[in-house]
């Protein structure tokens, strides 16, 4: 075999070795490409359910805020746990005195008025509580503001529906002496119609006007109770003299 023949051997040789290692390098390339393809494939779906997961708790933030409550006193939600009478329930266990409003006490309409609020909103319903920016709870304790019940306020449902009266008192007050409501019942009385209500009040009746004697009084005649009284007590509501009138 001559020498220019084996030269031609060894180049044919060569160029088969090298397009064998170039179809080599070609497959593994092709190889390497799948795994990149899958790994974005795998990481599509979780991106996709995160998004759908976190869209309903920001539908309901916004929902929750979106209440009649003004001022800036307390306004949160909660359920009713226990109805007291007509002017005071409990909500998730803390006491809430309606505001503006005065319901009889049982004793004195057989509990007509805590019957008319169990209608309307029974114990496990949903409410919005509204503070009194300007008379954030009452001697007792209690919290005193308006509740929102399947959509109604019931502050104007108990004084709409007379077993209730306004307790003009505290008109000069609270923060709602000047919404419709309030104003509808009574908060709305010029200066001389309070001029002269106030005119025949007698001092021994310091937290709301009683008028003085005669004719005379006694509990039966007026829906407050637990009030606070002074000597000499023309109507002798405070028959205990403990400082309390017709306690409840």
């Amino acid at each position: 075999m001559n020498t220019k023949l084996l030269r031609n051997l060894g180049i044919a040789s060569a160029v088969v070795i090298v397009t064998i290692f170039g179809i080599g390098l070609v497959e593994q390339q092709e190889q390497e490409i799948e795994p990149v393809e899958n790994q974005i494939e795998i990481k599509s779906e979780p991106v996709e359910n995160q998004i759908e997961i976190k869209s309903e708790p920001v539908e309901n933030q916004i929902e929750i805020k979106s209440t009649e409550c003004s001022g800036n006193a307390l306004c949160f939600s909660g359920k009713i746990t226990q109805i007291i009478d007509g002017d005071t329930v409990k909500v998730d266990g803390k006491s809430i005195r309606f505001a503006l409003v005065d319901a009889p006490e049982l004793k004195y309409d057989g509990g007509q008025a805590k019957q008319f609020v169990e209608q309307v909103c029974p114990v496990g319903s949903e409410v919005i509580v509204d503070q009194d920016d300007d008379q954030l709870v009452d001697k007792y304790g209690r919290m005193l503001g308006v509740i929102y019940c399947n959509d109604m306020n019931l502050n104007k449902e108990i004084l709409d529906s007379g077993i209730g009266d306004l307790y003009s008192a505290f008109c000069d007050q609270s923060e709602f002496a000047t919404h419709s409501w309030a104003t509808k019942h009574g908060c709305n009385n010029s200066e001389d119609e309070t001029n002269q209500q106030t005119q025949n009040c007698d001092s021994s009746y310091p937290d709301f006007c009683i008028p003085s004697s005669p004719p005379d009084l006694d509990c039966g005649d007026i829906s407050q109770k637990d009030f606070t009284v002074f000597q000499p007590d023309p109507h002798k509501f405070d028959g205990d003299n403990d400082g309390i009138g017709c306690e409840s």
